[in-house]
């Protein structure tokens, strides 16, 4: 791991402090209470979060920033041949892989797991080694040699080499094994000789048939550039009389489908003259009908006329029935002296409504009137009690 860059954001004393790291050896001077050790725990709190700080959180924000001022550590180093990013506030975390926009864990938790992973140690090993102080370095004399040997080699990575010495040597034995059976399975080298020699041969064979085979393709292309023109003239030809056949076969049916036609023509000109034949025997019996053609229009004459006539009759007789109707009504009207007294009781009867309906008029209006005062009396009484009601109130407001 080599740290490249060291940023604080009021973190203990630090407004906002941006630190870069370049290779070899960095010293950091400064006087008491300056912010040197601050460095280092900015480092550890970047990596392993707030157990790695001291105090509480509000002592690890800077005296004197608001209290809603952000506070932020960002650390990036370089491991193998990846580059990271921990950006480290005291909600959130996240972590940063090759320059990627997106994070590749983006919890308190996620990171410190992630980051643990990556440098291979926890923090207790990690403070008890890289970032030891200088009270702290009895925690090593006071192991025994066994266990700083555990301790060391955890720490520098030798547990991982021995891990993997261990699997090599496991897969070296398999591999092993593996070829001693592919080994025990193999033939004679005299018979893989005898097989190489049958094979060789075998070979030797294809290749002069190939050979042999290659010498007639080439013949064959040879003719085949000779006869390729007259083949192509046999083609065109063959094309030429497809053709012809067709529209032989077209002329064939044409022909046919003519004879059929002809032959119908000659059947319909046939029974034509036949039929005329016939004509010709019924016509001198037919010259009697003439003047059976003269009775028969004679006789329509006489039944239109016929008709004619019925319906005068069937018209006469419906006048006939409504004027015996008309004639009934009339007999059945009053006389003068009915018709004089009734228009009398008519008159009597109009002038008695007259005199009703006045009535009625002057009933109305009396009615009207009276409703009229009712209201009027019914507003002064409304007016009176109102006024009474103001009264009561000033005298209880007294």
């Amino acid at each position: 791991m080599r740290i490249q860059r060291l940023r604080l954001v009021n973190f203990r004393q630090h407004e906002d402090t941006e630190l870069a790291l370049g290779a070899g050896l960095t010293g950091i001077v400064g006087p008491n209470g300056a912010g040197k050790t601050t460095l280092l725990e900015a480092i550890a709190y970047a990596v392993y979060g707030a157990p790695a700080a001291r105090g509480t959180r509000d002592s690890i924000r800077r005296r004197g920033a608001p209290p809603r001022s952000p506070v932020r550590v960002e650390l990036d180093f370089a491991l193998g041949s990846h580059q990271y990013r921990v950006t480290r506030s005291l909600t959130q975390a996240e972590l940063y892989q090759d320059g990627d926009p997106t994070p590749v864990a983006n919890s308190i938790t996620a990171v410190t797991e992630r980051v643990t992973r990556l440098l291979g140690m926890t923090r207790e090993e990690f403070f008890n080694t890289y970032f030891t102080g200088q009270k702290e370095l009895a925690v090593m004399a006071a192991m025994s040699a066994p266990e700083r040997g555990q301790f060391l080699s955890r720490v520098l990575g030798y547990e991982r080499l021995r891990v993997a010495q261990d699997r090599l040597r496991e897969r070296r034995s398999a591999l092993k094994g593996r070829l001693a059976a592919l080994e025990e399975g193999l033939p004679d080298p005299a018979a893989l000789d005898a097989e190489e020699a049958r094979e060789r041969e075998r070979l030797r064979l294809a290749e002069t048939a190939e050979a042999d085979a290659a010498g007639a393709v080439r013949s064959a292309e040879d003719r085949w550039g000779e006869l390729r023109p007259r083949w192509e003239e046999v083609q065109r030809l063959r094309e030429t009389v497809s053709s012809l056949q067709s529209d032989l076969k077209l002329a064939e049916h044409k022909v046919q489908d003519a004879r059929q036609r002809f032959t119908e023509l000659d059947r319909q000109l046939a029974e034509a003259l036949e039929a005329r034949r016939r004509l010709e025997d019924l016509t001198p019996r037919l010259e009697p009908f003439e003047t059976l053609k003269a009775e028969r229009a004679s006789l329509d004459q006489v039944a239109e006329a016929h008709s004619a006539r019925r319906g005068d009759e069937a018209q006469l007789a419906e006048v006939r029935q409504r004027l015996e109707g008309i004639e009934t009504r009339i007999a059945r009207l009053p006389t003068p002296d009915q018709l004089e007294q009734a228009e009398a009781e008519a008159t009597a009867r109009r002038e008695a409504l007259g005199a009703v309906v006045a009535q009625l008029e002057e009933r109305r209006t009396t009615w009207v009137r009276d409703t009229q005062d009712a209201k009027t009396k019914r507003q002064t009484l409304l007016d009176q009690y109102k006024e009474l009601t103001e009264q009561q109130e000033r005298i209880v407001a007294a």
